[in-house]
């Protein structure tokens, strides 16, 4: 069993970072404007020429005239009399000043229409959660999401998911936010189609946490009970914060983790079953087969989007399915054609791709894992030439390559200058910014100070799972063909050493044999 994302360990991380490539058209904000119409009903005290310049307005929308448009909309609300026929025509005005991208003036719109209607309908209130969300003002979107969850649960699974993912990640620095983001997604049962099963777990993950946090363990276990990822199970089986919890989770994984693995790969493959042209269906089952040890199946599953074109055709989570191919085909030993599909992947155009993105930072990483120091600076140069270094995570991981790779090649002084932009500022810890930090210190052969990262890691209530994770007996095993072979064989010893190994078990555990993966 491989951890969620093994492929791509870093490009986990730089899915949420590269954010602002992501280029979303006002348009996405249309809906049908029948919709429109059935929610705003015709008002009794609208006379009846309003009614004929209403009409006029939604069929010269429906024509694509949103120009000729507004300016009936304009008058109408010039003269409009009644909150109600002011709601109406604002309504209208959003779809149209949207299409026009204008924005600001769209969103002024949609705050006026959903004020003046004491009953905003689901599609209204979806159109304001977007254009709120699309502007980064992230709290009132979120009074938008969990207003929709509570009174339309199914409307939840039209919104963008890419919106809503953000909506979660600016709430992570405020704890009652996130827990309720997590708690309304969580009981609306928000199941997008363009998320797997396991991308699912990882909110209830989260949501499990932050119950036991308060104490709510009786809580904590119908959401514990829907989690069928065994790599989320893992993590909370570790961590002893959840202690009450390991009995049941135990269960779950059942020996060698293979009553779990059959339960997610079962779930996984009906989803692929029910729709095999979807390549994220595809992709969650592939996700599954991989974290059950069956990596030759996964791959035959991944092997698809071949040719530049189909490549370039991909959206953006269904890029990341290269991503997961790349990583298979590594752990199969063919690291050439890995390699060989990152590199195709990262040739093509970025549009707002993270998968893209990531496949350039992936390329030079996975090249330092098999120690090929050469492969990895030449990606390292194409990534620069393609845009990657034009992120602060994108710039974080190449940085750490370059100086992985010098290291490889045997030039320590050239490394060691190198690394340097990493050194993390005095008092000042950034998780992703530590963690290239940490290792690049492996490459180095800096040995305590990345002990130090480990003990703090694991003392720090928000990093402590994760670390825990790292240190699995079944991830640092020694085997021959292994990537990152130096960097696990550090974590081997810096484990033992008496000061690790006393924050390790104050943290939380090996989990148990019986129950252990046997990778």
């Amino acid at each position: 069993m491989l951890p969620q994302g093994h492929c791509d360990t870093a490009a986990g991380r730089y899915h949420g970072a590269m954010q602002r490539f992501r280029h979303l058209p006002p348009k996405f904000i249309a809906v049908p404007l029948a919709i429109l119409l059935m929610a705003a009903a015709p008002v009794a005290t609208a006379p009846p020429d309003f009614e004929t310049q209403f009409a006029s307005a939604v069929t010269l929308y429906d024509a694509g005239k949103a120009a000729e448009a507004l300016p009936i909309l304009d008058a109408l609300l010039a003269g409009a009399d009644t909150p109600a026929d002011k709601g109406r025509i604002q309504q209208l005005r959003f779809f149209v000043l949207a299409r026009l991208e204008r924005v600001p003036e769209a969103r002024e719109a949609i705050e006026v229409a959903v004020a003046n209607n004491p009953e905003p309908p689901p599609p209204i209130l979806a159109a304001q959660f977007k254009i709120r969300a699309f502007m980064g003002d992230f709290g009132p979107a979120t009074d938008t999401l969990l207003l929709l969850a509570v009174t339309d649960p199914k409307a939840l699974d039209t919104l963008p998911t890419e919106l809503v993912n953000s909506v979660i990640r600016a709430a992570r620095d405020d704890q009652t936010r996130a827990f309720n983001i997590d708690y309304a997604l969580n009981t609306a049962g928000w199941s997008p189609p363009d998320m797997t099963i396991g991308d699912s777990d990882w909110l209830r993950l989260r949501l499990v946490a932050a119950l036991v946090k308060q104490d709510r363990i009786d809580d904590a276990r119908p959401v514990l009970d829907a989690i069928r990822n065994p790599v989320a199970l893992v993590r909370l089986g570790i961590d002893r914060r959840y202690a009450a919890l390991w009995p049941t989770i135990e269960q779950r994984l059942g020996p060698g983790a293979d009553t779990a693995d059959a339960v997610f790969v079962a779930e996984t493959k009906a989803r692929f079953d029910a729709a095999p042209k979807s390549l994220i269906a595809r992709m969650g089952y592939a996700d599954a087969l991989n974290v059950a040890s069956r990596e030759a199946e996964a791959q035959k599953l991944t092997d698809v989007a071949k040719t530049p074109a189909e490549l370039a055709a991909l959206g953006d989570r269904e890029s990341w399915l290269v991503n997961l191919d790349a990583g298979l085909l590594a752990d199969l030993g063919q690291v050439d054609a890995a390699l060989a599909r990152l590199a195709a992947l990262a040739a093509t155009p970025v549009n707002g791709r993270t998968g893209v993105l990531a496949a350039m930072v992936n390329r030079p990483l996975l090249a330092l894992g098999f120690n090929r120091a050469d492969a990895a600076q030449a990606a390292i140069a194409d990534a620069i030439a393609q845009g990657a270094g034009q992120t602060g995570y994108g710039q974080l991981m190449l940085t750490q390559a370059r100086a992985c790779a010098l290291a490889q090649q045997g030039k320590m002084a050239e490394a060691i200058t190198a690394a340097a932009p990493l050194t993390p500022a005095a008092g000042k810890i950034d998780a992703e910014q530590e963690d290239a930090w940490r290792e690049a210190l492996t490459c180095l052969g800096r040995g305590n100070d990345v002990a130090k990262i480990l003990i703090r890691r694991l003392g720090d209530p928000e990093t402590r799972t994760e670390m825990l994770f790292e240190l699995q007996p079944f991830l640092l095993a020694d085997r021959p063909g292994t990537r990152d072979a130096k960097s696990k064989a550090l974590l081997r010893t810096l484990k033992a050493r008496p000061d690790v190994k006393a924050a390790y078990l104050a943290a939380g555990r090996d989990l148990p044999t019986a129950v252990a993966p046997p990778r």
